[in-house]
């Protein structure tokens, strides 16, 4: 089944985003993804009589179009919608889909080559997610002076797609408030930070107020700036300190892992570090290893010859491994693998409990369920800038949640990550960032991560107390849903 992304605006933040219109009641109204119809009650209830609607997905376009007689909705992909009327304002919730998962939506006609054949989406960044096509289509809906008032995670807007998109969004717009809200603001335990913008059609001579609200309770409350409670914690890249890249793959774990193979040549043979489990704390150094099947032609023997030709048997049989099937029909050294380091600083994709990057320092390669990251900068200054609870924070709102408190974490989400800026932290902090990322990786003691994310506060707006109680609220979150 297709994602569609569906992410539901909760009732008290749809209230307050349709009241941030400056429109009459009889103003032509427009909602591009109604969902549950949250939109819908806040637009019926601030008195708005004149509203269309869309919603791409049947079953909740046909549970929710009886609650509201008296508006316009369509069973329909807002994308595709050419209606004739432009729009005195929109509101929405755009879907959350990512760039790289647009082209699952082709059950409904959507790809991103489709897409980018349309003129009004010419001007956006081939790596656009899906919320990007939704706000440049509602611009072109709008009539002069109309307004727009869209919410969507402000950790999307830190990236360089994101600044390429608020520069075209921003050519044809004017922003007039920007309100950053944290909290309990969607539906199904959704947390995440937001930014609420409204942008104002032609009138590129604004200039945005800037606010802070936090959801709690199904109550919407003001966090005054000069508390420092800013919600945007850092602005500088991961780009800028690392590199980050797969862990070696094999394509058939049976064949290379630990493989039934009897062979007197060490070269045949590395060590590969192959389960998070096998690690004890925040470095490799005593980790659990694993013997590698690394078969090249200069360790070759009779019985490695016939263990290949074993093996090339059966996959051609069973026609899988895939990826291995079609290298045996394509390569005579179907079996070579491809050699990727791993030595560096190793993330598993998949946190159960507690999340830990960790420092490789031998010559043991990683299994692809890990991420290896590459240091730009001091790597035991990186080490602690990725364990702490800044960190982990950033990282528990942008993984995707799975039974039992698993979450994953895709090689974007770490690449969105952002942090203190590298140069403006001063030689004093780097110093005791080695320290305590030495204490860490000695005693593989927790505690150091607490001490680290003291230091990085310094740095911050949020303070330590405020990022720990965030941190662990929303890992408890996590942990308690089943």
């Amino acid at each position: 089944m297709a994602e569609l992304g569906q992410v539901f605006t909760k009732g008290n933040v749809a209230h307050y985003m349709v009241s941030l219109f400056d429109l009459p009641k009889y103003a032509n109204i427009m909602e591009p993804c109604f969902g549950t119809g949250s939109f819908l009650d806040a637009l019926m209830l601030h008195g708005f009589i004149n509203v269309t609607a869309c919603e791409i997905d049947k079953g909740l376009y046909e549970a929710t179009k009886s609650k509201y007689p008296q508006y316009r909705l369509f069973n329909a992909d807002f994308l595709k919608y050419d209606g004739a009327e432009k729009y005195d304002g929109i509101i929405m919730n755009p879907p959350y889909i990512r760039q790289e998962k647009i082209d699952g939506l082709e059950s409904f006609g959507i790809t991103k080559e489709k897409l980018r054949c349309i003129p009004i989406f010419a001007g956006l960044p081939s790596t656009a997610n899906m919320y990007m096509y939704f706000i440049m289509k509602a611009i072109d809906l709008l009539k002069e002076n109309g307004q727009l008032t869209v919410i969507f995670p402000s950790s999307w807007m830190n990236a360089k797609t994101g600044a390429e998109f608020q520069e075209l969004m921003l050519s044809e717009c004017g922003l007039e408030k920007k309100i950053h809200i944290y909290g309990d603001v969607f539906e199904r335990g959704a947390l995440v930070e937001v930014v609420i913008l409204k942008l104002i059609k032609g009138r590129l001579d604004l200039i945005a107020d800037e606010e802070f609200l936090e959801s709690k309770n199904g109550k919407l409350a003001v966090v005054p700036v000069n508390e420092k409670k800013a919600f945007q914690m850092f602005s500088y890249p991961f780009s800028e300190l690392a590199t980050i890249k797969r862990g070696l793959t094999t394509g058939c774990n049976e064949m290379y892992i630990n493989p039934d193979l009897s062979c007197d040549n060490d070269k045949c043979f590395k060590p590969i570090i192959s389960s998070p489990k096998s690690i004890e704390g925040y470095t490799a150094l005593n980790a659990r290893l694993d013997k590698l099947f690394f078969p090249t032609d200069d360790a070759m023997s009779n019985e490695i010859e016939k263990y290949l030709d074993f093996w090339k048997h059966k996959i051609m049989k069973e026609q899988k491994p895939k990826t291995l099937y079609l290298k045996v029909n394509s390569s005579e050294k179907w079996y070579e693998l491809r050699e990727i380091c791993g030595e560096g600083i190793l993330f598993s994709y998949f946190v159960r409990n507690d999340m830990k990057f960790v420092m490789n320092e031998t010559s043991a390669f990683a299994r692809d369920n890990f991420y290896v990251i590459k240091p730009k900068v001091d790597k035991w200054v990186l080490f602690a800038l990725l364990n702490n609870y800044y960190t982990y924070y950033q990282l528990e709102l942008s993984g995707k949640r799975y039974g039992a408190g698993l979450l994953k974490l895709q090689r974007y989400d770490i690449e969105e990550l952002t942090f203190p800026e590298y140069g403006l932290i001063s030689r004093e902090d780097k110093k005791e960032m080695e320290i305590l990322s030495r204490k860490l990786i000695d005693t593989g003691d927790s505690t150091y991560v607490g001490e680290i994310t003291k230091l990085v506060s310094k740095h911050s707006g949020v303070d330590y107390d405020e990022i720990t109680e965030r941190y662990f609220a929303v890992k408890a979150s996590r942990l308690e849903v089943n």
